[in-house]
């Protein structure tokens, strides 16, 4: 019998910019997100806490922070990392609003990008979506009872419910002993598809086609910073957190001759602690219109630092319709406290993915 030679999936890059806000109407801020490389690939998450006072926070902050931990552990399964995060952070926040005497949950969405494909899974009114050549697909299903509602009576009754109604789940994490995790079918990847993770405060102001014609007009930092001010400036009702991930093989941005001003921002640095930061920033000679450096943004590292680090050998920029000239030769070199950075210089390879700060 003839053995067959299976296609290796396509090595992606992810680009990611993420925001969020307390909106105009809360006072505390209780939606929690997670974005990690891990053993099977990239890891990205939205919990909305539900409890009031610390204990909505506490319950977002448990569940994203289970998701990481199992996430870190398995090697093999993306599925079970889902399955097995959600079911022990449902667990664990139970477990503890059982002891404090209190009921507290977070609904929660996350998405596990591995081996060219993606796998999401959700408990609540958390969404994720699909942004593909300029179609916004709904990848989950709200656990709610307006959406409940809707499946059995039809969109028409369930629009003429009161607007309170919109804030009842049917489905959490830790208000119940267990919890039925939903996980679809994983999707296979494609160069350019932009996913969205949100909580309910971005979807309950803010329309779909707003929110397709956002994605497809905007890098992922911008995406998700003017996403939550969209949101703000409807209402802002509540809290609301995005999290937007662009993928790209690696072939696609290798084999880019010229590089503009804005996909700087889809450039990185990687500290010694593993902490990926991106480039914000040129710093263009214009006597001589050559690229001096580049200015990364390290608040994630200490709180208002930054530092400029000089470009190596990274082919020709277009600003404008002008190119760019960048110095061949330069070091790419940075002191941040601990030392370790990923250097800028486009001959590497596989450079890991981008983060963006919350702003």
């Amino acid at each position: 019998m003839g053995t067959g030679s299976s296609t290796p999936p396509p090595r992606f890059q992810v680009f990611v910019g993420f925001h969020t806000d307390v909106g105009r109407q809360r006072q505390k801020n209780e939606d929690a997100l997670l974005e990690v490389g891990v053993p099977l690939g990239y890891l990205i998450a939205v919990a909305d806490g539900m409890g009031g006072h610390d204990f909505g926070e506490r319950a977002a902050a448990l569940a994203v922070a289970r998701l990481e931990a199992v996430a870190r552990d398995e090697l093999d399964d993306p599925r079970l990392v889902l399955d097995k995060g959600f079911r022990e952070a449902n667990a664990e926040i139970h477990a503890e609003a059982q002891q404090l005497g209190r009921t507290m949950g977070a609904t929660c969405v996350a998405a596990l990008i591995s081996s060219g494909k993606l796998h999401v899974a959700h408990a609540g009114d958390a969404r994720a979506y699909l942004f593909r050549a300029s179609v916004l697909y709904p990848l989950t299903r709200d656990h709610s009872f307006v959406q409940e509602i809707a499946d059995a009576k039809g969109p028409g009754v369930a629009g003429n419910l009161p607007s309170n109604f919109s804030h009842i789940v049917s489905r959490s994490l830790g208000t119940q002993p267990s919890v039925d995790v939903a996980i679809r079918e994983p999707v296979a990847l494609a160069a350019g598809d932009v996913v969205l993770l949100c909580s309910d405060g971005l979807t309950n102001m803010v329309e779909e086609s707003r929110i397709r014609m956002t994605l497809a007009g905007a890098t992922p930092r911008e995406a998700a910073k003017r996403l939550v001010d969209m949101a703000n400036e409807a209402g802002g009702q509540d809290n609301v957190t995005c999290i937007v991930a662009r993928v790209d093989t690696e072939a696609s941005l290798i084999d880019t001759a010229l590089v503009g001003l804005n996909e700087l921002r889809g450039m990185f640095v990687r500290t010694a602690e593993g902490h990926l930061h991106p480039i914000v920033n040129g710093i263009i000679d214009p006597a001589s219109w050559t690229l001096a450096a580049v200015v990364l943004d390290l608040r994630n590292v200490q709180k208002g630092a930054t530092c400029t680090l000089s470009t190596a050998e990274m082919g020709p920029i277009i600003y404008g319709k002008q190119t760019i000239q960048v110095p061949q030769s330069t070091e790419a070199l940075v002191e941040m406290g601990a030392r370790g950075m990923w250097r800028s210089d486009a001959k590497q390879s596989t450079p890991p993915a981008a983060r963006d700060e919350k702003g």
